[in-house]
This record gives structure tokens, sequence and C-alpha cells, in this order.
């Protein structure tokens, strides 16, 4: 961390080069190691005994690699090939956090959500590349190296030899082209390509040199693939193994519509998008440490159990096949409370997600000696505590009108008091924040950051009444282009308990200015839906997250331009029409937006990260004169809790999505010592 800052470092020219593969001169050169050479050091002859602990499995005689006892039964039962042949040629190398673990035990977490973000987070970040656990850089993970061209038109993947998904199949080149040819390619399955898979207007395209090595060309320099490739949940490359999933693909099956009679589904695409869910088919293979043993639907009382996949491809040190732990286990509650509830119990091994909001943490400190656990911290990277979101194209004419009023949204700023979501909602933690780049970022941008954050309702009804809604009905309320009172809802996730007790004092001090907004909370799937779909028919959402530290800026930009239509809430049309002019709800942008978007494709272009840092400042500043959503408070450090039992876990670490929290650190290295 720079200078002693909870924040990302930046990465220098030359590191950014080093960790991309990219030599000065041009020359293909490996990332961390030579091109073809192993970047994990090799497992030792024969692993010596655990320290700590009940030692793994002994290695038989010539073997390599140590394994958990249970899997050791295994093998001499003839239930599976000896370790040695589980593992690939040169396994991943895992440093643990502070020592080599033990086997058996299980991690207990818990969550609200039904969307498996659970399973990504804690073991499901297994991409071609990945991010250091310090998010300092770019490392191979199931590609053993990777290098590139200068301009980074071409990226070189050599992959492991030897990773095997979890039923045993080998991973190789040919599952890549699978997802190249029969996913990406294939219209029905990608009507859309992602834009960090395209250049000047062309598709990427992938070719197999060999079984274990793999090319990307692009039609022009793609200076973020690197970066966007290591992002959470772009592993599409790796996640269609092709000897499982060819047969629902109607290229490579021709009786597939039996299997979608069977299934029930209405088409193939429909049955094929099913089976390629991680974590709604528990049947699909794997590169987890741990698998599914049922799908979220079909867990009994809404519990999930991941059990250890034997085919694990990453090791410790002292040749310990990896996970330590047997089980991970989650329960999905109906609330909130119930996970502090469990948190308070002892009964959350490591978990930050949706306990840590500062009015729980008092409790939770009085309860650590009673409950046997303790707190780490987690620095942000978001953009802001909470921002707020008018929908400025949505299907409601008249709110439409009104939103795209910047006046109107500059008067609602001023209006809030930010000064009493801090004390009453944070605590006394956080400063007035809009939606901009952190403080310690180098893209900090004080304009955007620090405008209209004043509480001022004078202010605020001088740029509602500049708006023109200078007529009120006989209760004090603003009344819109139609003559009837402004009123719109506020949709948002009821499990976000903050956004909650914010919005109910935001709702008085809009009320103040003769503005009505109603709350309406809803089931996350249902918010999902409704805000993050293709649905533009909503009024105004709240959220959070966005690149607020570090590259995170440039990888995720929601907030500073509508290019997200999942999460660019305050015109999603607009982003429809970034990514798609022909969408159905797509709408042109005026033309300081579409300026912004073209700075922002520019970025890409170059390898140069002074380039890069320099067109993203004219996106803020434009950004700034928009004035696109409303911020609230500025995030600090955040807690998880963990149970004293828990071993390797991180001290601090970052708490991003991109990132993802707390997947750089390979929790398949935490363990439990019950002793």
């Amino acid at each position: 961390m720079r200078d002693g800052r909870n924040t990302v470092p930046r990465m220098s020219r030359r590191d950014f080069l080093r960790f991309s593969g990219i030599t000065a001169a041009g020359a293909l050169a490996a990332a961390c190691a030579p091109a073809g050479a192993p970047t994990s050091r090799p497992a030792p002859e024969a692993a010596s005994a655990d320290a700590v602990g009940e030692p793994a499995a002994p290695a038989v005689a010539d073997q390599k690699y140590k394994e958990a006892p249970q899997l050791a039964e295994r093998v001499r039962a003839g239930e599976l090939p000896p370790v040695d042949e589980r593992l690939p040629i040169n396994p991943m190398v895992v440093e643990p956090v502070d020592e080599i673990g033990r086997y058996g035990g299980e991690w207990r977490g818990g969550t609200i959500e039904t969307n498996g973000n659970f399973f990504i987070r804690n073991g499901g970040y297994e991409q071609l590349v990945r991010w250091t656990p310090e998010w300092d850089g770019i490392i191979p993970n199931l590609a053993e190296s990777f290098e590139s061209n200068e301009d980074g038109s071409e990226y070189i993947f050599h992959l492991r030899e030897g990773v095997r998904y979890s039923d045993g199949e080998p991973f190789t080149a040919d599952d890549i082209m699978f997802w190249y040819e029969a996913v990406f390619l294939t219209e029905e399955l990608t009507p859309v390509k992602p834009a960090w898979l395209r250049r000047n207007e062309q598709n990427v395209v992938v070719e197999k040199i060999d079984d274990f090595t793999v090319k990307f060309t692009f039609a022009g320099p793609n200076g973020l693939f690197l970066k966007n490739a290591a992002q959470t949940n772009l592993d599409l490359t790796t996640r269609y193994p092709r000897h499982y999933m060819q047969q629902f693909h109607a290229d490579y099956n021709d009786d597939v519509d039996q299997l979608v009679a069977d299934s029930g589904q209405d088409t193939w695409i429909a049955l094929f998008e099913e089976k390629a869910t991680p974590h709604g088919n528990a049947e699909l293979p794997k590169l987890w440490p741990w698998l599914p043993v049922t799908s979220i639907a079909d867990a009994p009382s809404g519990r999930v159990v991941l059990e250890r996949n034997p085919y694990y491809w990453k090791v410790d040190p002292e040749g310990n096949q990896l996970p330590y732990m047997d089980r991970y286990i989650i329960e999905i509650v109906a609330n909130v409370e119930v996970l502090v509830l469990k948190a308070l119990n002892g009964e959350l091994d490591y978990q930050e997600r949706f306990i840590s909001a500062p009015t729980n943490k008092a409790v939770l400190f009085d309860n650590m000696d009673a409950g046997e656990f303790h707190f780490y911290d987690l620095y942000p990277t978001t953009v802001n505590e909470m921002i707020i979101q008018f929908n400025q194209t949505t299907t409601d004419p008249v709110l439409r009108e009104v939103f795209q009023n910047k006046d109107f949204r500059i008067g609602m700023s001023y209006a809030i008091n930010r000064q009493e979501i801090i004390d009453v909602v944070h605590v006394g933690q956080g400063e007035p924040w809009q939606a901009s780049p952190r403080p310690e970022s180098r893209f900090h941008h004080e304009r955007l950051a620090k405008q209209y954050t004043q509480y001022n309702p004078d202010l605020a009804n001088e740029h509602l009444d500049k708006a023109g809604y200078t007529q009120r009905d006989a209760a004090g309320f603003r009344l819109g282009p139609d003559g009837k009172r402004i009123s719109f809802i506020m949709e948002i996730d009821a499990g976000r308990i903050t956004y909650i007790d914010a919005l109910e004092l935001i709702v008085n001090h809009w009320a103040d200015v003769g503005v009505e907004m109603i709350v309406k909370t809803m089931d996350r799937s249902l918010w999902e839906e409704r805000c993050r779909s293709n649905n533009t028919d909503f009024h105004a959402s709240a959220h959070r997250f966005g690149g607020g530290s570090g590259d995170a800026v440039i990888l995720d930009a929601r907030y500073y331009l509508p290019i997200d239509s999942g999460n660019s809430m305050y015109a999603k049309a607009w982003a429809f029409w970034y990514n798609d002019p022909e969408n159905v709800n797509a709408v042109e942008p005026p033309a300081a937006v579409k300026r912004a978007m073209e700075l922002y494709d520019q970025i890409p272009l170059t390898g140069s990260d002074e380039e890069q840092f320099n067109l993203m400042m004219q996106v803020l500043d434009i950004a700034a004169e928009e004035f696109y959503s409303i911020g609230t408070v500025l995030e600090p450090n955040a807690f998880g809790v963990v149970t004293n039992r828990m071993r390797n876990t991180p001290a601090l670490i970052a708490n991003s999505w991109i990132y993802p929290t707390p997947g750089p650190y390979n929790p398949a290295q935490f363990w439990v010592d019950d002793a």
C-alpha cells in the first residue's frame, strides 16, 4: 500500500509491462517466468510432515505430493488415481498468509443472496490470470505463463499441463476453443459481444497453437485486456468444459432436442445456459477448490454444502494439495439480522458481507470473547456508501423530463443533510462525498467529489425553482410538468439496511424542499430484475460499489459515464446504446455523454499508463459537468469477523467485487484449528 495508506497502489508503466509480459523491445516474454517455463516453484521430491496439527496422508514411494486423509482413503479403495496423477505437472504454489495448515474441518458462512456470488468470492475465482493478493498486479493462474506483443493486440497463454476438471477430465486448449466457437461466436448464446473482447468493431480471434497454448488476437491495441481478464466473473474462457457442455449444444449433439424435452426447457439455448450456470448445476465440472453437492435451488433448508475437489490443482510450499478444509457450508438466511446473530454466536468463520454495517460493530465488539471471534479490516475501493440514481431514461415521460434536469439533481443534492446521515447511520464515520474516486486515489477529482455536498436548503430551493418547478400543491409538494405532484419510487434491496436507514432521513430532507420520495424495499432477486435487467421503467435506485481506487476506476466506471447497462442505473438506455445501438431499449445520449464514451473507448487503445490516466481524467471532467447521480458519504474502512479457530486469513484486505474479496488470497489455504 502506497505511503502506508489504505489504497490500492498505482501500477507504474514498468510494473504494468512486467506483469502483462510486455518488454520494452516488443519481444514476447512470459509474465513472471520465461515463456513456457513454470511460474510456480516445483514441488519437493518428498513433502515433509505437517508442522501444525495432524500430518497429511504420507506420500507413497516416489510420490511428490501429499493429500487429505479422506482422499488417500479413496485412492486406496481404487476410487481415485494417486495424487501425483491428479495434479498438473507444475501446480500453482500458494504461499500461506501465516503457516502451513492441516487438513479437516469446515468453513461456515452465510448469505442472503441466491445468485451464487459467495461461490465466486470464496472459491470460484479461477481464471486464466488473477490479481495478486495485494492487488498490485496480475499473475498467472490457470495459465502457467502469458505474453503479449508491444501494442497489446496479441496475447498468448500457456496453460498448466495436467490440470483436470472436478470429474477428472483434462482442462486443455480445446475447452477454451469450445467457449470461443460454441458460446462466444454462437449468436443465440452471445448476441452482444463483450466490449473487452472486441476491437475496431471486430471480435477477438482465438486460435489453438497446441493442446496447452492459445492465442488471442485483436484487430487493434487492447491495453486493458489483461486487467479485464483478471476481473471477477470474467472466467468465461474456462467455464465451459467441452466434454460435458457439448451434449447440450445443437451444433455438437444431433439428439439435443430429446434432452430439451426431458429437461422441461423450451429450447436448447435455455437448457445450455441452465447447465452452464456454476451455482445452478452441481453436476457441471469445475476447477474450484470446493464443489457444491447440490444446486442452490435444491439446497435443503437453504443450506448449501460444498466439498473438497480431489482434482484441485494448487498446493502449498510443502507439496500439500489444497484445499485444507473438507467443506465450505453456506446458510442462506432470510435477512441480515439472522447473519448478525450467527456472527455473535461465532458461527461465521470469515465474513464481512452484509454484517459490516457500522451500527453492528459495537454489539459485535462486546461479544467477541463469548463468540470466540475477532475483527479484520477491509480498505474500501468503492466510490461511496450509497449513490442515489435517478433513472434519466425511465419510461415514465414526466419523471424522465424531471430527472434529466440538472438543476433538479443539484437541488436534490443540496437538500441532503449528509452530516446527519454520518452521525445517525454511520456512527460518525465518513465525510460528505459524491460519486467520485476516493481521496487517496490517483484519479481523485476534487470538483466531482465535493460539488453540491453542502447541506443548504436555500440553495436546494433555488435550484429546484430554477428547474421550473415553482408551483406547489396544498401539502407543499412541487408540481411537475404534468401539473401533478413530483413523486417517485426509490427501489432498494431489502438487505441493505444502511440504505434503508439513510433513506428514512432523506425522505424528510426532500419533503422539506417539496419533493416526495416513496421508498420501496424488495427481495434482492426482485431488485436485480427490476433495476439491473433489461427493464427501464423503474424511477430510481440506490446502490454502491464502482471503481473508487486503483485501476478499478477505469475497469468499473459505472458511475462516471453510462456504459454499464446493469449498473449505470441513472441512464440505462444510454448504456444500452453504448453497448448496442440496435438494442430495443437503446436511446442515443446527448453530445457530452457521447464525448465521454469516445474518450473512454480510447483508453484500451494504448498500453501507456500515463495516457490511460489522462484520458480517464477527461472522462471525470465530463462526469463533474453532467452530474449524473448523487453521492452521500465517503466510505470509511469496513470490518469483518473471523473466528479464533480460523487460520491463514489476512488482517487487512481490499473490499471489492472486481477484486473479489477474498478470492485473490486463495481461500483454499484457509484452515481451522479446532484444538
